[in-house]
């Protein structure tokens, strides 16, 4: 079956760019929005702690599991019918999660829903690494994350006073339902075929830069796991701490638009290097949060580099693949860093508190910054950066 569109947005433009960046992300976007997902569950919706907890895990491994099936489905399918189906499946089942009341059924529909969402993120990106501008489309990616948690979060108090405790759910029904009439209107892209490259990507340097990513986002989401409770152990209130990181979150939107307003302009190694290099200082600096300065600027370090790091390696994927498959790949190793570095930072913490654990995501940054030089650097050449139509 062939989808119509009606009335298609050219591709080069920055609207297609902002709309498919959107449409991308919208399958998991509670992880934007995390806490509020997990404060609803736990609090007026009537679970524990743990329950809330292993609903949100189990939503996570669905999306996990989706985004590996949509590696697979890429060239299979259709990618805008394929998007309309998974979509509109995604918003029936986040509406319907409201009247979901029994725990065991609660972990099998948000499994569910986070296995459509994973197959909308696998294909979204695949979409958008076959855009002419990689790294304007995985900084504006990042830019739409980040400004939709912020937005949501915000939002979710009063929301939840006007629909009731399970608001949370209804927006991310209303963000797929967004999406799906947003769908129509995104620009003309063949996932289903290869376009002529001048070389395939070395297998080494794919592994390589799949590894660099997974171990970013393990030491990244580590320490962001656990960064209010570093606070908190240094001696500070809850207030203040969750008004730091409020604050340093929002250099997460500068940080977004660093590939979008300078490209290639250095060579994406240098960003790169750059932004590993304030990851390694600001898990090294959150060893003395004590003082709060020094906590602060810690915060403002990682959160600034981190989706700058991440999009201009997504970039660096699509590059190397022009028919999206590694740039799907890759949004997979992403979430599993994302689902395992807490996991992995707890580990970690021993009775001295955070020291091990922010020394050892240190040390992750830096294996991360060794295994990226190679493939970076090749996509930076002449060669690798040759660019032509998709």
């Amino acid at each position: 079956m062939k989808y119509r569109h009606p009335n298609p947005i050219p591709a080069t433009g920055t609207l297609a760019y902002c709309l498919l960046a959107f449409v991308a992300m919208t399958g998991l976007a509670y992880i934007n929005f995390l806490p509020g997902v997990v404060n609803a569950l736990a609090g007026n919706i009537g679970f524990s702690d743990a329950q809330a907890g292993h609903i949100v895990a189990l939503n996570g491994y669905g999306g996990l599991l989706g985004s590996a099936i949509a590696v697979a489905l890429i060239r299979r399918v259709q990618w805008q019918y394929a998007m309309l189906t998974f979509l509109a499946l995604l918003s029936i089942v986040d509406l319907a999660t409201a009247w979901v009341e029994h725990y065991p059924l609660l972990l099998g529909w948000r499994f569910g829903a986070g296995l459509l969402g994973g197959l909308c993120v696998g294909i979204g990106l695949a979409a958008l690494a076959r855009l002419n501008d990689p790294d304007r489309a995985f900084g504006l990616l990042m830019f739409v994350q980040f400004s939709l948690g912020s937005v949501v979060i915000y939002l979710l108090p009063g929301l939840e006073t006007v629909l009731g405790p399970h608001a949370v759910f209804y927006v991310m029904a209303a963000l797929a339902a967004l999406s799906l009439i947003l769908l129509p209107f995104l620009p003309t892209l063949r996932l289903d075929r290869s376009p002529v490259e001048p070389s395939a990507p070395l297998p080494a340097n794919t592994t390589l830069l799949l590894l660099a990513i997974l171990g970013y986002q393990l030491a990244a989401s580590g320490i962001w796991a656990y960064v209010g409770l570093i606070g908190r152990d240094a001696g500070m209130a809850a207030e203040p701490v969750s008004q730091y990181i409020a604050a340093t979150g929002l250099l997460g939107l500068l940080g977004a638009m660093l590939p979008v307003i300078n490209g290639k302009r250095l060579g994406r190694l240098f960003w790169v290097s750059t932004g590993l290099v304030m990851s390694m200082l600001a898990a090294v600096l959150l060893n003395h949060a004590q003082h709060t300065v020094l906590y602060v600027a810690a915060m403002a370090l990682l959160f600034f580099a981190w989706p700058a790091v991440q999009s201009f390696l997504l970039a660096v994927t699509a590059d190397m693949d022009r028919s999206g498959r590694l740039s799907a790949m890759a949004g997979l190793t992403v979430y599993v860093g994302l689902a395992s570095g807490p996991l992995l930072a707890a580990s970690l913490l021993d009775h001295d508190g955070f020291p091990a654990m922010l020394y050892s995501c240190a040390g992750l940054f830096f294996t991360s910054f060794l295994l990226l030089l190679r493939p970076v650097q090749a996509q930076d050449s002449p060669v690798g950066a040759l660019s032509f139509s998709r």
